[in-house]
């Protein structure tokens, strides 16, 4: 039975697009994870390999180059993070002072929202304040994130027309002075939480969480960072903030959890908390609610640090340092990874073996991943 298959993630664009550029929004709202028929049941059975099979498949993919894998699992996330509209308008100076003053004043007017960004798609019935407030038609929200302790400064800001976390087509433009460098979608319906910090080049560098994929027992949160680079605003790291799958389910053969916050900025260090844990294969039931689960294949904590790499344009983080890799970390992403799960912690499983407690329950995942595997091949 295949219970692991990935649909391809689904990214859907925007409704403030801007000409024929398309913007990518970052809400998945349709999981990427495929729940499994009963028809998969009675046309698809299970094969039991034997140990040594089972065993010789563990290292086959444990010896697969891990590069081609984690392209395939970082695909999704990667052309949201790396697809971002880049601007390059100049304001006049009364425009920029009429930005200036809807910043102070938290509200703008839609039509010269519309006409200042060029953008006619910029929603005129979002004009939600709160739960329990609007503006009156014709005006809509502005809110303000200043990445400069003098808020009066606007050197380097951004502008979200529409509040982020009540209206689905919220824009969020990033502006240097007068000119608007780039747009994001704002819309995140917990609220977007924008964070900056300078780094050592003293370009300023800005996070924010996008909510990637949500469902019954799962959750997926990913902190987007950018950087200030010239006129540019360019994307220089993807790393996970919160991502959660429960287990027994549907949807997957591990039960897992990351979580991630920045504890410095200068340099940026990010602390990681994550486990990774299989079933009981005594108990093992899919469709069950109870939490039956196996050995754990990892539960610890980390620091990361992360540098700037000035002819890659990105952050890079400091591995050899910490207890987590980049392929470790992509074997949390809600996609289909079981073979980058297998061959990231192929020296944890080859060592598990060894226990006769956790063992069992090893090779019964082995034997999932295996009959997935065969069946992933036949399909194509």
């Amino acid at each position: 039975m295949n219970k692991i298959l990935a649909m391809p993630a689904v990214f859907i664009l925007l409704s403030c697009s801007h000409g024929n550029k398309p913007d990518i929004k970052k809400t998945i709202h349709k999981s990427t994870l495929k729940e499994v028929s009963v028809a998969d049941t009675i046309e698809k059975p299970m094969i039991q390999y034997t140990d040594r099979q089972l065993e010789s498949f563990l290292d086959s993919v444990g010896h697969l180059s891990v590069h081609p894998l984690l392209d395939k699992v970082a695909f999704g996330v990667d052309s949201v993070f790396r697809n971002q509209l880049q601007m390059d308008t100049t304001l006049s100076l009364d425009d920029f002072n009429k930005l200036k003053h809807a910043a102070r004043k938290g509200v703008i007017a839609v039509n010269l929202a519309r006409r200042i960004f060029g953008n006619n798609k910029i929603d005129s019935a979002c004009n939600e304040k709160s739960v329990l407030s609007t503006y009156k038609p014709g005006l809509i929200p502005v809110v303000y994130y200043p990445f400069n302790k003098n808020k009066k400064a606007f050197d380097e800001f951004a502008l979200c027309i529409g509040d982020p976390a009540h209206c689905q087509n919220a824009c969020l433009y990033f502006l240097r002075g007068q000119k608007v460098i780039a747009r994001h979608n704002g819309y995140d319906r917990n609220g977007l939480d924008m964070g900056h910090h300078v780094d050592i080049d003293g370009k300023t560098v800005i996070n924010y969480k996008v909510e990637v994929d949500r469902g019954s027992g799962i959750w997926w949160y990913q902190f987007f960072f950018y950087k200030y680079d010239g006129n540019k605003l360019i994307p220089v790291l993807s790393v996970p903030q919160n991502i959660n799958l429960l287990q027994p389910s549907p949807w997957g053969v591990r039960e897992l959890w990351f979580e991630s916050f920045v504890q410095k900025t200068d340099p940026l260090v990010i602390k990681m908390v994550y486990h990774q844990q299989l079933p009981d294969t005594i108990k093992f039931d899919y469709f069950t609610t109870d939490p039956n689960l196996g050995p754990m294949i990892v539960n610890d904590s980390t620091y990361v640090r992360y540098s700037w790499n000035e002819q890659t344009k990105t952050l890079e983080g400091n591995f050899r340092q910490s207890k987590i890799n980049q392929p470790q970390i992509l074997s949390y992403y809600l996609t289909d990874n079981e073979l980058l799960f297998i061959n990231a912690y192929y020296k944890d499983l080859k060592f598990f073996l060894l226990n006769k407690s956790k063992r069992k329950s090893i090779l019964h995942y082995l034997n999932e991943i295996k009959n997935q595997s065969n069946r992933n091949n036949r399909g194509r």
